[in-house]
């Protein structure tokens, strides 16, 4: 035939594709006009041409599959169909530690490579994709939990891998957790912590908060737990930790001064915003408590407004009262004051004109006071990276 003319046909055959009726439907409901990874999908749970019954979950609810499709998909199926197990010849097989639905993504996945993953059935999933040794259905999984794991659901997520443990899980979310701890520690999830997961909580080695406010959110967390005794984990919290963030220390002449009140008004030159998390403030008063009040604010804005009870156990000494707070951003080229003031008043120690020694990291004063006073000792401190 001229080639010319096999060139003609296919052009003509090309031209009406859409006037062609494509719309087949066989008689157990498989349609033809639908892409092909459409039709895959349209098999899961389809009684058409299935081979193999799984009865899930402790409701034994059936659910229909194709054992090629499984065989080809895993080498725990290949294995169950090909090998000398019961299954190989059974028409129904009974799966007790899945749920119906759980169950559904897994066959999602190998019928046509999509899974609906959430945060709720994502451990799940995770767990079953190793059962079945579906590796990349694994790893999707994983990469769902390191790009859903955030502030929001860290703590219900820690919660939930007590059923697993899995090291990674963990790993990001205590990351997330001992950073910013006061936003969970005062969060409605918290009260509801098994005692397991409160255990590791109080035993990381590195927290951003002081042993006071562990012991405040412990109270708390036995008002809602009346039954559990909390003896161990007081101990757990007396063990030494150290915090999840950098010290940024002030240097400078120190000095005592009168007055209850001191400000410390400045700007920040650096590539990134800081994360703040807290302030250490010198003590100097001959009261076993002082009352600490603290106020934080971006130009006119108040952040954050802070009382801390202060435990003044040598009255004779300069001491340095660590004061935490939930989570603040400190932005390039705003001003900011911290302001802490003392009850019973008392004469102040303070740093005359504090500087900082960082290498990329600069602080500017307010040029309208001539000699700058802080009580402030340090920030607690991370830059956030972009």
């Amino acid at each position: 035939m001229d080639p010319s003319n096999i060139i003609r046909m296919i052009s003509a055959v090309e031209q009406n594709c859409d006037k062609i009726p494509y719309s087949i439907e066989s008689p157990d409901g498989l349609k033809y006009d639908i892409p092909f990874m459409k039709r895959q999908e349209s098999l899961i749970n389809n009684r058409f041409q299935s081979d193999v019954t799984f009865l899930v979950g402790e409701k034994r609810q059936p659910i229909f599959a194709h054992k090629l499709l499984l065989i080809i998909a895993s080498e725990y199926f290949n294995a169950m169909f090909n090998g000398n197990f019961k299954e190989s010849s059974s028409d129904e097989i009974e799966v007790r530690d899945i749920e119906a639905d759980i169950f559904l993504e897994i066959l999602r996945f190998i019928y046509c490579g999509k899974v609906r993953l959430t945060i709720e059935n994502v451990l799940e999933i995770y767990v079953h994709a190793q059962k079945y040794m579906l590796n990349e259905l694994r790893r999707r999984t994983v990469r769902f939990l390191e790009n859903h794991i955030d502030a929001d659901n860290a703590l219900k997520i820690f919660a939930q891998n007590r059923l697993y443990e899995f090291s990674f899980i963990n790993e990001k979310c205590l990351a997330l957790i001992t950073k910013n701890p006061l936003i969970y520690l005062h969060h409605e999830d918290f009260y509801v912590l098994d005692r397991k997961s409160l255990e590791i909580i109080f035993a990381s080695k590195k927290i951003n908060c002081s042993d006071d406010q562990l012991f405040q959110a412990l109270r708390d967390w036995k008002r809602m737990n009346e039954h559990e005794s909390v003896n161990e984990l007081q101990s757990v919290i007396k063990a030494k930790r150290s915090y999840n963030c950098s010290k940024l220390r002030f240097f400078g002449n120190m000095s005592m001064t009168e007055g209850t009140e001191t400000y410390l008004k400045f700007s920040i030159d650096h590539t990134h915003s800081l994360a703040f998390y807290g302030i250490g403030v010198f003590v100097k008063s001959p009261d076993s408590v002082v009352t600490i009040e603290v106020e934080i604010a971006e130009n006119l804005e108040i952040l954050g407004q802070y009382q801390f009870e202060y435990e003044n156990k040598d009255q004779l000494a300069v001491n340095v009262a660590n004061l935490f707070f939930e989570e603040l951003t400190l932005r390039p080229g705003e001003w900011y004051t911290v302001s802490a003031t003392f009850i019973p008043e008392s004469s102040c120690f303070c740093i005359t004109n504090p500087q900082i020694c960082h290498d990329k990291l600069k602080l500017f004063y307010d040029n309208n006071y001539q000699t700058i006073r802080s009580v402030v000792s340090h920030f607690y401190c991370d830059e956030i990276k972009k």
